[in-house]
C-alpha cells in the first residue's frame, strides 16, 4: 500500500485493515455454524457482534477517508508553495531585466549640484580675499574701530591695521559676524601669497585666479570698502569727504543700502533703521516726562539716564572691558584710557591742539576754525558758540555780578572771569615764559610780562602753559 501522506499515519491504516480482515476471518471460521440456534442467548450475542462489526467497518472506512484527505491537502499545499516561489523568482527576474533595459536606453543622470545663494557666495569671496591679502576687516561703533577677532577698540586706523596682523586670517569665518554688512579696510591690498603690490580689489581677484588658482565666484561688491585714515575720510565709491567715520558709513547707505524710504528716498542698510526714520515723517512728537522733576525727554533712554544719574545717584555707563560702571560718558572715556590703556587722541587738522574725544574736537573746529556762533545777543551784535556764554555776556548789559570769589569776596559778571581770578589764590605758577625764567599764577600776568619785557617778539611764541 502506497502512503501519499505522512509516514506516521501509514502504520495506523495497516493496523485498522488488519483488524478488519481478522473480523472477516472470524465470521467465516469453522465451528461457527455449530452454535445452538435455538439458544436465545447465543442469538442475541451474535446479533450484537454483527452490529459491532458493522460499526467498526464504518469507523475504519471513515478514518481512511480523513487520512487520505489530509495527506492530499498537505501535498497540495506544498505544491502551491513551490509554485508561488517559482512565480516570485520569475517575476523578480523580469523586473531586473526591465530595469537593465531602461538603464541602457535612458541617458545617465548626473548628481544634482548644491545651489549656493548670493549671500553665501559674497561671504565666501570675502573670506577668500581676507585670507589671501592684507585687507583689514573691522567693526565699528559710531566712530570707534573694533578688531573683528578679539573686539579690541581703536581710534587710530594705523594701529588697527598693525594689530590685525597679529591674528590668523584663516580664523575669519569663525568670528561672530553680520554677513550682510561686512566692513573691510582696503588701505593695503597686497597679496599674501607673493610679493606683488596690488591697488584695487578687482586686480586682486584676477591675480588670485590667474596666478594662484584660487576659486572665486564671479560677483562684485561683496563687502563695504573703506580706506581708513586719521583725517579727512573719503568715500571709496564717489570721493566725498567726511570728518568722522559715522557720517561716512551713513553716506555709504546711499550707494548700497537696500532699505529705502518711500517718502524722501533716504537709504539704510537695515530695516529697523528705516522704521525709525519713517517715524520722523509721522510728525508725532513723543514726550517722556520725568515723574520726579517734570523734565521732558524725547526718548525713554534719555529719561532713564536722567533718572538714574540725577535722582537715584547711580552710575549708568558700563565699561566694555570690565564690570566698572561710571556716572558719565566722559568718565568712562577717562577710565578706558587710564585703566585699560586705550589711546584716544584726536588731532586738529588746522592747529596743533589734540583732544581725547571726537566730540571735543568737533566743538573746537566749530568754535575756533569754522566760527559757528548761533547764539546772538539781542542788545548788541555779539554772537557766541554756547548759550552759557551768551548768558554770561548779558550780565555786561544788566550790571549783575553773580559770580563771587569764596576767598576774598570779589564778584564778577562772568564765570570765566572768576576762574581767572581764582588762579591768583593759587601758589602754583604754571605759566612760564619761554624766553626767561619768569613764571606767573595767571595767564594775563604772563601776557603783560611779554609786552613789557619782550616787546620785539611775537607774544604767541613766547609763552605757554
Amino acid at each position: 500500500m502506497n502512503c501519499e501522506g505522512d509516514k506516521d499515519e501509514c502504520p495506523k491504516i495497516e493496523a485498522e485493515v488488519k483488524l478488519e480482515s481478522e473480523l472477516a476471518a472470524a465470521e467465516t471460521a469453522p465451528g461457527a455454524d455449530t452454535l445452538d440456534m435455538d439458544d436465545n442467548r447465543d442469538d442475541i450475542d451474535s446479533v450484537k457482534s454483527e452490529t459491532t462489526h458493522k460499526k467498526l467497518r464504518k469507523s475504519v472506512k471513515r478514518k481512511k477517508r480523513t487520512l487520505k484527505m489530509k495527506s492530499r491537502s498537505k501535498s497540495s499545499k506544498k505544491i502551491l508553495k513551490v509554485e508561488r516561489s517559482v512565480k516570485q523568482k520569475r517575476g523578480l527576474q523580469k523586473i531586473r531585466n526591465i530595469e537593465e533595459m531602461e538603464l541602457e536606453i535612458l541617458p545617465r543622470q548626473l548628481p544634482r549640484k548644491r545651489v549656493v545663494d548670493n549671500d553665501n557666495k559674497a561671504f565666501r569671496n570675502t573670506a577668500t580675499i581676507i585670507e589671501n591679502s592684507y585687507v583689514c576687516p573691522f567693526d565699528t561703533s559710531y566712530s570707534d574701530y573694533y578688531c573683528i577677532y578679539c573686539r579690541e577698540v581703536f581710534t587710530d586706523p594705523d594701529k588697527l591695521r598693525e594689530h590685525n596682523l597679529t591674528h590668523d586670517a584663516g580664523s575669519f569665518t569663525k568670528c561672530d559676524l553680520n554677513k550682510k554688512f561686512l566692513q573691510v579696510d582696503v588701505y593695503r591690498i597686497d597679496c599674501r601669497l607673493c610679493d606683488v603690490k596690488i591697488n584695487t580689489i578687482e586686480t586682486l581677484k584676477e591675480h588670485l585666479k590667474d596666478i594662484h588658482s584660487v576659486n572665486l565666484y564671479n560677483m562684485d561688491n561683496e563687502f563695504l570698502k573703506f580706506r581708513l585714515t586719521n583725517n579727512n575720510l573719503k568715500c571709496y565709491e564717489c570721493g566725498a569727504s567726511f570728518s568722522f567715520f559715522h557720517a561716512l558709513k551713513k553716506h555709504m547707505a546711499e550707494h548700497f543700502g537696500t532699505c529705502i524710504c518711500d517718502i524722501c528716498g533716504a537709504h539704510y542698510f537695515e530695516e529697523r533703521m528705516l522704521l525709525l526714520h519713517q517715524k520722523t515723517h509721522q510728525k508725532i512728537e513723543e514726550n517722556h516726562t520725568c515723574e520726579q522733576c517734570g523734565k521732558i525727554f524725547k526718548s525713554k533712554h534719555s529719561r532713564y539716564i536722567h533718572e538714574t544719574r540725577i535722582h537715584k545717584k547711580e552710575p549708568v555707563y558700563q565699561c566694555t572691558k570690565c564690570d566698572e560702571v561710571l556716572f558719565s560718558y566722559s568718565l568712562r572715556y577717562r577710565h578706558m584710557m587710564e585703566v585699560h590703556g586705550e589711546q584716544r587722541l584726536f588731532h586738529c587738522d588746522h592747529c596743533d591742539r589734540a583732544y581725547d574725544s571726537r566730540k571735543s574736537l568737533r566743538e573746537h573746529n566749530r568754535r575756533y576754525h569754522l566760527k559757528i556762533y548761533k547764539h546772538q545777543c539781542d542788545l548788541c551784535d555779539k554772537r557766541f558758540y554756547l548759550p552759557s556764554r551768551l548768558k554770561e555776556h548779558m550780565a555786561t548789559h544788566t550790571g549783575e555780578r553773580n559770580f563771587r570769589c569764596e576767598y576774598c569776596g570779589k564778584s564778577y559778571p562772568r564765570l570765566r572771569s572768576l576762574k581767572v581770578h581764582m588762579q591768583s589764590h593759587s601758589s602754583e605758577k604754571k605759566y612760564r615764559c619761554t624766553l626767561c625764567n619768569a613764571s606767573f599764577t595767571q595767564n594775563v600776568n604772563l601776557k603783560n610780562h611779554m609786552k613789557r619785557q619782550h616787546q620785539s617778539l611775537d607774544m604767541e611764541d613766547g609763552y605757554h602753559e
